[in-house]
């Protein structure tokens, strides 16, 4: 299911923004020309929630990118963004498939807004960031 929610994170932000998004994983090379968005995936926190482990949830969380080329646009993108994962319902694709079919949705719980500036000022890559802190609450049953 980690492969599913995180492609479908990235597809839904490459289509409702028009903006390249990239799955930022081990060796992945970010493109030079801005803007574009990445999406990494952070530590998942597990749990049951019912008696006798029926129940699990998992909290999978991510950290969203927007890398902009002026300030000006990341503070009116960081706008569009926040509203993307705070209203938003994504499709939730099923990646075991080609083309990957529609198998239901989620969305997302926005826990944090970070701009970032570079450490070092000649580091013109890093500047006008902006990082997204979100979650997608999965609960599921047990398989028989």
């Amino acid at each position: 299911m980690q492969h599913a929610i995180t492609f479908s994170i990235v597809n839904y932000l490459r289509v409702a923004t028009g903006i390249n998004a990239i799955w930022l994983f081990d060796g992945v090379k970010l493109p030079a020309e801005k803007p574009f968005i990445t999406v990494e995936q952070m530590q998942n926190g597990e749990s049951f929630i019912s008696k006798g482990r029926e129940t699990a949830r998992t909290i999978h969380r991510f950290q969203v990118g927007y890398h902009a080329s002026t300030a000006s646009d990341r503070a009116f993108k960081q706008s569009e963004l926040t509203d993307i994962f705070k209203f938003d319902e994504f499709d939730l694709l099923d990646t075991t498939q080609l083309p990957a079919p529609i198998i239901g949705s989620f969305l997302c719980d926005l826990t944090a807004v970070t701009p970032i500036s570079p450490e070092n000022v000649a580091d013109v890559t890093n500047y006008h960031r902006v990082y997204f802190d979100i979650e997608v609450d999965r609960t599921y049953n047990r398989r028989r």
